[in-house]
């Protein structure tokens, strides 16, 4: 379904989003001083522009609104999948905030919970897969060593010495597990939300 992009406030005024105060207000005094000679000349386009570039240069150069602009600009992008908005998704989000009886911003603040929430879901999931991959490894090392050795010294039936250190490899490896997962890991979970407020 063919839709257009919404021009964003910093599209408007030319402007990148980590783009500073004076560096606004240049560029927004250089665009107006051009808009405004063409609306002199009598252009209903320049009139539009100059409202279009003041409205943006309003919001980007109060710190506040800049950074409720710069939130509501993330959320759209991530309820989008990073898409232009169209009249399907605007139908489909008034009837969330109809049903829910959410203003705007309730649903912005939830959805960043959500998005910090997912975030140390995520870091969780990483710390774990990396700690099981080196024990993986491990254990693919001390099996792999069983082999050579048995290879090279002609043994034919498995090694009670290595099948013992496998067995306790694997249940130390168990136990280590439980442990990092349910003791380590969330002592670090909550120092790394403590950074965050």
């Amino acid at each position: 379904m063919p839709s257009t992009k919404r021009e964003t406030y910093y599209e408007i005024l030319g402007i990148s989003r980590n783009a500073t105060a004076e560096a606004t207000t240049d560029l927004y005094v250089s665009q107006i001083s051009f808009w405004e000679k063409l609306a002199v000349a009598g252009s209903s386009e320049a009139k539009e522009k100059i409202l279009e570039l003041t409205k943006a240069y309003l919001t980007l150069s109060d710190p506040k609104k800049r950074a409720r602009y710069d939130a509501e600009l993330d959320f759209d992008f991530v309820l989008l999948d990073g898409k232009a908005k169209d009249p399907e998704m605007e139908e489909a989000y008034d009837h969330y905030r109809l049903g829910h009886k959410k203003s705007y911003q309730e649903i912005l603040n939830e959805f960043t919970k959500f998005r910090l929430e997912m975030g140390d879901t995520l870091w969780v999931l990483k710390k774990t897969t990396v700690y099981l991959v080196i024990n993986l490894l491990v254990y693919a090392g001390i099996v792999l060593i069983q082999s050579l050795y048995q290879n090279q010294n002609n043994v034919t039936e498995n090694d009670f010495t290595f099948n013992l250190f496998s067995l306790l490899f694997l249940g130390m490896s168990v136990v280590g597990y439980l442990l990092f997962r349910f003791y380590f890991l969330p002592k670090q979970l909550q120092k790394r939300k403590n950074q965050r407020t």
